[in-house]
């Protein structure tokens, strides 16, 4: 995006936010507090619409439309502040979460009074498709200063003013398109108050969403292919099986890299199945398989969607996610198992069960183990191996 379309974009959504989006609420759904009508929502053909409806949504409590904004695989993520002075928090919230936030936060139960939002737009970026996720298409990026001030039966106000940044992509598959590109909000991050004086005033929007939050949706938070991974990363940093093993299917298949497999000296097999994954697990993070701590980063690389043999119908729908893997299993005996070699990762709906709100759950079906030429060395209490050889030491 060049400069001078970069500088009017701006000026246009500020404009737009100014005349649409500031607002007093009542807790009525369908009004404001002047009786006024939930006004109409805009096609979100561009990332500018996405954020207008976004605010509207805000201002007259309507939780379908400010669903709507959000992809599936949504994360809003809370400031390092907060969660360093609040250890409870997660470090993201998934779009099921916000659901139940909002659902109180808008409904009647609560006490919520009446709401003001004032979003005014910093700056507008444009990332490059392949810059960031390695998303096809490309990535905007919106920094809005905000005034956000939720009031309470009884004279409690939560005031919220720290900045935001909310991340835009092209709907993948979308069945409404019809020639027209359609965007929706995948990421939020709530930022920490960088302001002069007394610093930031009130408190944070993640901690105001908080407040309003009954339970996670822990343990299974599967309700996309991406939170599936999520949970497979924190499952295994936190060496917790059963959370692991929730990411596999009954009938998950894992195949070692072929290396691996035509090596006579590891004797690994071709391939294994879920109560082997079981079996390896158990052990690894139990007290016997002497492993001190665990750090796994997954990293995207690319995503496949196939619609399967029906095209209308989701439930035979496989996601192909290749993942990036910087894996430590760091031994007691101060030996270090290092995996950096990619894994493949096919995800299908899972038939037998659903999320808290009725989602679509996905499950891993089967994992590749992808070949690294980095694999075989070993420097200064590293080995660098398989994840499958890895696994391979605690059948």
């Amino acid at each position: 995006m060049g400069t001078v379309a970069h500088r009017t974009t701006t000026i246009f959504i500020v404009a737009l936010l100014t005349a649409g989006v500031v607002g007093l609420v009542g807790c009525s759904n369908s009004s404001g507090p002047s009786g006024e009508v939930d006004p109409d929502y805009l096609e979100p053909t561009s990332p500018e619409n996405v954020v207008l409806n976004f605010g509207r949504a805000y201002v007259y409590l309507n939780l379908d439309e400010y669903l709507a904004c959000l992809s599936d695989d949504f994360k809003f993520h809370f400031t390092e502040a907060d969660q360093h002075d609040l250890p409870q928090l997660p470090p993201w919230f998934y779009k099921s979460d916000e659901r139940q936030v909002h659902e109180n936060m808008f409904g009647d139960e609560w006490n919520v009074e009446s709401i003001t939002l004032t979003l005014t737009v910093a700056s507008v970026e444009t990332i490059p498709g392949g810059d960031l996720r390695m998303l096809t298409g490309d990535v905007v990026v919106i920094r809005a200063e905000t005034d956000l001030r939720v009031s309470l039966a009884g004279g409690t106000t939560y005031l919220a003013t720290s900045p935001q940044e909310f991340y835009f992509r092209t709907v993948v598959d979308s069945e409404e398109r019809e020639g027209r590109v359609l965007w929706e909000m995948f990421e939020w991050h709530d930022l920490e108050w960088t302001g002069q004086g007394n610093g930031r005033e009130g408190t944070s929007w993640g901690v105001i969403k908080y407040c309003f939050l009954e339970s996670l949706s822990e343990p299974s938070r599967r309700t996309s292919p991406a939170e599936v991974i999520d949970q497979l990363e924190a499952a295994y940093v936190a060496m917790d099986t059963l959370n692991y093993l929730d990411c596999l299917s009954g009938d998950f298949t894992f195949y070692p890299c072929e290396d691996d497999v035509h090596n006579p000296e590891l004797d690994i097999p071709p391939e294994w199945y879920k109560p082997d994954e079981r079996t390896m697990h158990e052990n690894m993070f139990g007290e016997d398989g002497y492993v001190e701590s665990i750090s796994l980063e997954l990293t995207n690389t690319e995503v496949v969607h196939d619609t399967g043999a029906d095209p209308e119908d989701p439930l035979d729908d496989i996601y192909v996610h290749t993942e990036d893997v910087d894996l430590w299993v760091n031994t007691y005996g101060g030996m270090s198992y290092v995996v950096t070699a990619p894994s493949e990762f096919f995800l299908c709906v899972d038939p037998c069960e659903t999320g808290p709100y009725g989602e679509t759950m996905w499950e891993i079906c089967t994992w590749y183990d992808l070949s690294d030429p980095g694999r075989g060395n070993v420097d200064d209490g590293r080995e660098y191996t398989s994840w499958g050889g890895i696994k391979a030491l605690y059948r």
